[in-house]
């Protein structure tokens, strides 16, 4: 029976010594911000096409976005236009569309779409200039970035 316990004491002192180091004060999940190579992203009304790279990340990917401004109803979560499944790499808002590239991880392509010419009386309901939120996250660390077109 002694052995037992000495065995048992031998084992508890071995996990011990290879335990992590718990006098460690940094505390956890902190990651450096996100660096952007730009904050916005512009377009004139015939649309076009954009790029935004996370500088210091080598991947990151969508979290959520939003038209206008962001409340708990109108969120926009990033899925397949194929399938419908949820694929955190793309993520469209309509007018906007933007995706995280295969070959470049820490890169965003984001396409705005071309104002349509009013033809009917329908007129108006395309509100100028519009505004969208793209937040993107890279595992414990979140950044937004911001669409325009005017």
């Amino acid at each position: 029976m002694k052995k037992i316990y000495c065995y048992l004491l031998f084992v508890s002192l071995c996990f011990t010594a290879c335990s992590l180091d718990v006098t460690t004060t940094e505390p956890d999940g902190k990651w450096d911000e996100m660096k952007l190579s730009k904050k916005e992203a512009h377009f004139d009304l015939m649309g076009g096409t954009d790029t935004i790279t996370v500088k210091n990340y080598s991947s990151w990917w969508f979290a959520s976005a939003c038209n206008e401004r962001c409340a708990d109803t109108n969120y926009i979560l990033p899925t397949s236009i194929d399938t419908g499944a949820i694929d955190n790499r793309l993520i469209s808002g309509g007018w906007w569309r933007a995706e995280v590239l295969k070959d470049s991880p820490n890169k965003v392509v984001i396409t705005a779409n071309a104002a349509e010419t009013c033809l009917s009386e329908d007129c108006g309901k395309e509100v100028f200039p519009r505004k969208a939120v793209i937040t993107m996250t890279a595992g414990d660390i979140f950044k937004s970035f911001f669409i325009y077109q005017e």
